[in-house]
Order: C-alpha cells, then structure tokens, then sequence
C-alpha cells in the first residue's frame, strides 16, 4: 500500500491510517510517503515495513551510526535535532490532552548541551565470539558494535580497550555483560563485570586496571537467573575500589555499581538549575525529595533550604545520599530508607515537594498524604509523559494550579522526553 505518515509513535516509528486502520510503520517520519508491506496484523492496529520510499521528509537526514535501525539503542537519529525536540515535545502535549484533558502551555524542549557523545553509562552483552553488542529494538538478537555515537569519549576508550582484552583473553570466559560507568566531570570510570557463575575474574580486573589507569575499580556482578534482569544484588571487589565520584553543580557525589545516576549528566545540571529556580527558595523552606536516589537533587537543594528530608525505598542509594551529604558537608539534610507514600504521614509541615518517580510514576496514596500536607509547591519530574498527565489530573483536581510544563531532552536520538513540571496551590 502507499501510506501517508502523520505522525510520530511511542518508540519512533512512523503512524499512518488507511481505512481506519492505524499503521505503524519502522523508520518513517511525519509528512512521508511510503510503499509499505504489513506484517503483523491486529484488530485495531498493524506493523509494516517500509519498502520504498515516495516522498521524503525534509527533516530527514543521514544517521551517523551505521547500525541505525538495526541495533536498539537508539530511534531518531534519522530525523533533524530540531524535530526531535519538537517530536517530544508534542509527546507531553498529547498526553497532558489526551489523559489528564488538561489545556496549558508546554515549552519548547530544552536541548541536550551535546546530541552525541553524552551517555556516562553503557550496558553491552557479550556475543560468543567475544564481541561486545547491543540488543536490535524488541529482540535478545545481539548487534555487535565497534563504538556508540551516544556514549561519552572516555567510556568509549575503556569499552574499545577493553573489547581487545576481551578477545585476547587466555582463559575461559564466563561472562554476560559488560557495564562502563563513567565520570565525565572527574575523569573516573568504574567498570562491572557479569557472569553467571561466581568464579572470580581477576585476571581479567587486573589487566584493565593495568592498562587504564582511569578506571578506579572493576566489580562483577555474579547473576545466574536466566531473567531479562541484567544485574543481581551480588557486588564483589575485583580491582581498586568499588566506587568512582562525580561532580555536579560544585557539589561532590559517590557512585556506586547499583546506585541510580542520571545518564546525560550535562543535561542533569541544566534540570536541576531549573528545579531550584522553579522552587522560589528564600532559603527557610522545609522541602522533601520523595525519591531521592543517593540525594543528588536534595543535597543541592539543601545549599538553598533550611532543612531538606529525602526518602527512598532502595536501602543502599539511602546510604550512598548519607555519605554524599557528609562528603559535601551538607547538615540539614536527613535520609529515610522506605516507600514515600508510608513515610509522608510522620513529618511535619513542607514546604516545597520534590517527585521524581520511576516510569510508573507516584503511587496514588502518596499523591493523596501529600495533598493533606499542602506544600506551596510540587516540582514533578518526570520521565514517562502517561503517568505525568494521570498524575498531574489527580493534582489538578485536588487543587493545585500548574504554572509551567518544560519538557527537557536527557536522552537525544531517542523518543524518551524528560518533564518539569512547577505547581502551586
């Protein structure tokens, strides 16, 4: 069929319409037309395939990996940055439409400082050929790869070194995955090696150490389920030490092979200059950071506040944010480990509530204890627009006015959109 391209899907993918039946279409981008083969069919959608290409978007450009399309990892490297950003933004628009029937002004998009080369953190299969890869979008098929245009310079020097040693290795080989965690601000990388059985790499560790002397400590991670899950709980030293530190906005933080860090952290420090400005500090606010990871946003807001109360369910990120608020001599900030929407009730009066959820978003009854407590101000940061716009409806119905919508671009080439959002009662 020759299909007409409206618009953009949830991962990317080109949608069309053809006698009322929605069409999605792998690499077409709005104002396309394609001769395109269907090959998977449901009641109320189909899948097809691109086979020819009419008419071309003038958006469209030249992807600059090579194994675009085949490898996952990334959606719209074929479309122009400037209708990337658009492309999300228009994301939060329909969802705040269409799911909280909300009508406010969304932002443009912030941009990325980098659209390439921004990733600290990459997380690559092991083929058995030895030959470090990523998954193809939707499938456990492995897409060997040379370098990763997202990921920053320095992690793609360890994982290209690394890859030879890989190869050149004397012994067996049990290992699962590679992950490189970089600090692109310090200049250190920690490296995690996965296996499935718990016969210690050392000679492995010590050779990277040996010849990269940026990497501060090489881990493995032992994990025998034949899960999805990449990482188990079980940490071991190999090398160094367990942990490299990173700098952002003059403040100085421990990481951790399990510890949550945002991934495009030029990027992070333009989101939290934002959070902060949004919050209006006067320096007297009580504010509480509702998933506070190891306390990056609450330590930076607690050089702005009187005092700041930050709660995670995830015991080892509570004491990664102790030992950060330690490291950068920051006292009035308190860490409890636990759910949010269990620990809420006990505090006293707030002022200013941050959220940062996970993609599922908050739990209704936190929204609801949080309402009681009626802080002047939500900052909601949020990485899935669904679960904002539903979220957002329950606020807005409780009473709470939204006074700005910025999208902001944590993940360029990719569909993923990051969103601020400042409300006020």
């Amino acid at each position: 069929m020759d299909l007409v391209v409206e618009r953009l899907g949830l991962y990317g993918e080109g949608v069309g319409r053809l006698d009322g039946l929605t069409i999605f279409v792998d690499g077409a981008l709005p104002q396309e037309v394609v001769e395109a083969e269907i090959y998977e069919q449901k009641k109320h959608f189909a899948r097809a395939r691109t086979l020819q290409l009419l008419k071309e978007s003038p958006h469209r450009i030249q992807p600059l990996c090579p194994l675009f399309g085949r490898c996952g990892g990334c959606q719209l490297m074929h479309l122009h940055y400037e209708q990337q950003l658009e492309a999300k933004r228009t994301r939060i628009v329909d969802a705040l439409e269409r799911i909280a029937k909300l009508d406010v002004v969304v932002d443009p998009c912030l941009p990325s400082p980098k659209p390439f080369a921004y990733r600290n953190k990459i997380q690559l299969p092991l083929s058995s050929r030895r030959r470090l890869g990523l998954y193809a979008f939707n499938t456990h098929e492995l897409v060997e790869i040379d370098n990763c245009p997202i990921h920053c310079d320095l992690g793609e020097k360890v994982m290209q070194q690394i890859q030879q040693l890989l190869l050149n290795y004397p012994e067996e080989l049990d290992m699962r995955h590679l992950l490189i965690k970089t600090a692109v601000h310090t200049g250190q990388v920690l490296v995690i090696l996965v296996t499935q059985s718990d016969r210690p790499l050392t000679r492995l560790a010590e050779q990277i150490i040996t010849s990269l002397p940026q990497v501060k400590g090489v881990v493995q991670n032992i994990n025998s389920s034949n899960g999805n899950t990449i990482l188990s709980r079980d940490y071991r030293l190999l090398a160094g030490q367990g942990w490299i530190e990173e700098r952002l906005n003059d403040l100085l933080f421990k990481v951790s092979p399990a510890s949550f860090f945002q991934v495009n952290p030029l990027q992070a420090e333009q989101l939290y200059k934002q959070v902060v400005e949004l919050s209006n500090l006067t320096g007297k606010e009580r504010i509480l950071d509702a998933y506070c990871g190891v306390g990056t946003l609450a330590l930076i807001f607690a050089k702005n506040a009187n005092e700041v109360i930050g709660i995670d369910v995830v015991a080892d990120a509570i004491v990664d944010a102790r030992e950060n608020a330690k490291r950068n001599q920051l006292y009035n900030a308190r860490f409890i480990v636990g759910l949010a929407e269990e620990q809420i009730a006990a505090l006293e009066a707030i002022d200013v509530a941050i959220l940062n959820p996970p993609r599922k978003g908050c739990a209704a009854l936190l929204l609801d204890q949080l309402v009681e407590k009626k802080p002047k101000r939500i900052i909601y940061i949020s990485c899935d627009p669904a679960t904002l716009a539903r979220d957002l409806n329950l606020l807005h119905h409780k009473g709470y006015q939204i006074e700005s919508v910025q999208p902001i671009d944590m993940f360029p080439q990719t569909m993923h959109v990051e969103c601020i959002v400042s409300l006020k009662i």
